[in-house]
Order: structure tokens, then C-alpha cells, then sequence
């Protein structure tokens, strides 16, 4: 018999509220089984699921394209090339973000190196 997972034990394992797991419910990205008495029993395989959730959600991915991916995802493999473009999607724009962080980090650095000379600058007068 596999190991099944309440909600609250899904919630408190992977870091999401009990509501946010019955919103992706509602959103169908989450589709529990039920048992006899109509509790949610989550799998392994749905643990997992709800991992790679929620790492596209930290990449910035919206919902609604994490919802295309999950009903490309139930397709089967005959949707890993619609899949992929959206993770190349994703790449691209996580790609374009670091660039602009970098150029604010340059900006920063370059605000305090202008500072660190006119300190020098005033201890050398």
C-alpha cells in the first residue's frame, strides 16, 4: 500500500497553506483522490507535482500558464514539445530579469565606489 498524505500534512511538508492547496484544487492544478469518508489523500506523485508548483511560482511562472502546462502535462508525451516552449518561455524571461538585476547591482556598485572617493577624497584634505 503506498503512503497517502492529508492536507495538513501536505501543508506542513511543503511549506503552503491549506487554503492555497484547495485554491490549486479549485484551479485543477491539484486533483487529490478521495477516501471513503471524502478526505483528500495526497501521493508521492502529487507531492512531487506540487514541488515543481511550487518552484514555478518562484520563477515568476503565473498560474495560468502553470494551469497549460498541467493539462499539457495530463496529455501525456505527446505534449513534452508544447512543454518545453513554456519552460524556454519561463528561461527567457528569468534570463532578461537577471540582466536587469545586474545592471541595478553595477548601478549600486558604482554609487558606492563614487562615495568611497569623495570619503578619500575629504580625509586626504
Amino acid at each position: 500500500m503506498k503512503k497517502t498524505y492529508k492536507i495538513s500534512e501536505i501543508s506542513l511538508l511543503i511549506g503552503l497553506s491549506v487554503p492555497t492547496l484547495r485554491y490549486y484544487e479549485e484551479l485543477e492544478l491539484l486533483k487529490p483522490q478521495r477516501n471513503s469518508s471524502n478526505y483528500r489523500e495526497f501521493t508521492e506523485a502529487d507531492l512531487a507535482w506540487i514541488e515543481f508548483i511550487k518552484r514555478a511560482k518562484a520563477t515568476g511562472m503565473p498560474l495560468t500558464k502553470i494551469q497549460e502546462y498541467s493539462n499539457l502535462r495530463e496529455q501525456g508525451d505527446s505534449t513534452i514539445i508544447q512543454r518545453i516552449s513554456l519552460l524556454v518561455e519561463q528561461e527567457r524571461i528569468l534570463r532578461e530579469q537577471i540582466t536587469d538585476l545586474e545592471a541595478h547591482l553595477d548601478f549600486i556598485l558604482q554609487k558606492k565606489h563614487h562615495y568611497y572617493e569623495s570619503l578619500q577624497k575629504n580625509s586626504e584634505s
